[in-house]
């Protein structure tokens, strides 16, 4: 006798030796259980759709998503929820395209922190001139900020060493003949990644970085975003990350200049919260990560403009003006709205650490022997004592990047042009910011990182050993790289301090739901 089959996922279905036959529901039962079915579908969809997404109101576990976090996403969420003996790194634990771990870096960063805020402070490493008011090349202005914490403060000529106010001419600056008009110097040599400007030549003025800090300034909105928009578009080789506008939606940075309001996103502070929030908050999901699929050259170089970016976050935020305490201090809602939206480039800020370590290590010999004297005989005694000390340092971290893995195929050549010329446009759009104070970062950062590029791939590594004859580094060239070092020193040291202040924030909600209140 056939066994009779019973349809997936019946409940009626009759069992063995029962013959006596079940009555069967009306259809118009049927009919309303799938209307009612369609109605609470449709509605569910529609709630879904509408639902606000996560904006800091809302620390509810029942909103999170069901689906794991992205990886750069659970990057950051480690990254603020590390505790002592915590691993952050993911997936390998190594950062990608180099030979360093977190966790490394962090521990290298320790060690060299102390020698290099020790000699940015010195006459040296603080003092440097910066063609400031070239014109934007690009579009029209929309003017300056003029608040007071955009302006810079010039030195005086008695308070730079004569050695550096002297002009420098020799006969290659004139034209065929002699005493006929100069031809124009050239901002940058073939070698150059970055717009050089010789400090003993063009316009400029002299200026006190210690004085003039990279933080918060109140420059903000369309010009302060047309910066970063212009050169993730038209100098990344088509990478087109969406910018943020800063200047709406998760905060602004011209709140709390008037101290009535300061309205950045708010973090959960339930620590099983952080991933889902943080995924709610970034624009990943819109194809805004680096294709894993593009030449390594690209990917090295949009890690480095999107480090710098991150970078320049994460000090405006460390170093953010609270107009109701009337002081600067760290501001853990702006770390999370500038830098929660972009997690990926907070693994970049690593990465260009890394870039530069491995600049430091290749320039070693010739930065070991280079005179870096003032003739403030106190400072320049504390040069002689920390430079030596940071090479030592930086040396025995080994290898944490391979540079001659770069550039090797056939058409080498022509993509390490096509490098230069677009990191040189970067130098020129920095001159289009309209806030003095965010011009000089940028133009000393970028300088920064294209000294360290060109040492890295305009000169082999015999180059830096002997005489240095080929070598062509300018003054303000050392003194951007050693600077730009110090400023993703203290990146990684402000990572730090945000990490700790959300672990404050989750202890002091933990503390206050465990001791009942008193009526």
């Amino acid at each position: 006798m056939a066994k009779t089959r019973t349809p997936p996922g019946s409940t009626t279905a009759r069992q063995p030796g029962d013959d006596t036959p079940k009555p069967a529901r009306p259809r118009w039962v049927w009919t309303v259980i799938r209307i009612t079915a369609l109605v609470a579908a449709a509605a569910t969809a529609y709630i879904a759709r509408d639902s606000p997404r996560v904006l800091g109101f809302s620390s509810s576990s029942q909103d999170s998503p069901k689906q794991p976090p992205s990886q750069n996403v659970g990057f950051m969420a480690q990254v603020l929820q590390k505790s002592k003996g915590q691993n952050i790194c993911k997936p390998e634990g190594f950062v990608m395209d180099t030979y360093s771990d977190f966790d490394g870096i962090e521990a290298l960063n320790r060690r060299v922190a102390v020698p290099l805020r020790k000699l940015i402070k010195t006459k040296f490493f603080r003092t440097l001139r910066v063609e400031l008011y070239k014109p934007c090349q690009f579009w029209r202005s929309e003017g300056s900020c003029f608040q007071r914490d955009c302006i810079v403060q010039p030195l005086d000529d008695d308070q730079i060493p004569a050695a550096w106010r002297k002009q420098t001419v020799d006969q290659t600056n004139f034209g065929p003949f002699l005493g006929s008009f100069p031809r124009q110097r050239p901002e940058f040599t073939d070698k150059d990644f970055a717009i050089v400007n010789d400090e003993t030549y063009g316009e400029g003025v002299w200026l006190d970085l210690v004085e003039n800090p990279e933080r918060f300034t109140g420059y903000a909105g369309a010009g302060a975003n047309a910066i970063w928009m212009s050169i993730y578009e038209h100098n990344c080789f088509g990478v087109p990350p969406y910018i943020q506008d800063t200047a709406g939606g998760w905060g602004s940075q011209l709140v709390n200049v008037d101290g009535k309001s300061m309205p950045f996103v708010q973090p959960p502070r339930k620590q099983r919260d952080l991933a889902p929030f943080l995924e709610s908050l970034a624009e990943e999901d819109a194809g805004l990560t680096l294709p894993a699929d593009v030449p390594k050259e690209y990917r090295i170089f949009y890690r480095a403009v999107s480090g710098l970016h991150a970078s320049t976050s994460t000090h405006i935020c460390a170093d953010y003006f609270n107009a109701t305490s009337n002081k600067w201090e760290p501001n853990l809602n702006c770390f999370i709205a500038r830098i929660g939206a972009f997690p990926d480039r907070l693994q970049n800020i690593y990465f260009n650490f890394v870039l530069l370590t491995r600049a430091l290590q290749k320039m070693e010999p010739y930065l070991a022997a280079y005179d870096y004297s003032t003739n403030a005989k106190k400072e320049d005694r504390a040069v002689a004592r920390l430079i030596p000390k940071l090479l030592k340092t930086v040396k025995k971290a080994g290898l944490v990047f391979d540079d001659s893995e770069l550039f090797l195929a056939a058409n080498g050549r022509a993509l390490k042009a096509e490098f230069k010329d677009n990191f040189r446009n970067i130098s020129r759009i920095m001159d289009c910011t309209g806030c003095e104070k965010c011009r000089l970062w940028g133009k000393t950062q970028t300088l920064g990182i294209g000294t360290a590029l060109k040492a890295l791939f305009s000169y082999p590594d015999r180059a830096f050993r002997g005489r240095f004859t080929s070598l062509d580094f300018k003054r303000n060239e050392i003194v951007a790289l050693i600077t730009t070092y110090f400023q993703f020193s203290r990146s990684i040291e402000d990572i730090g301090i945000f990490r700790a202040m959300y672990q404050n924030l989750v202890t002091d909600w933990r503390a206050s739901n465990a001791v009942p209140t008193i009526a």
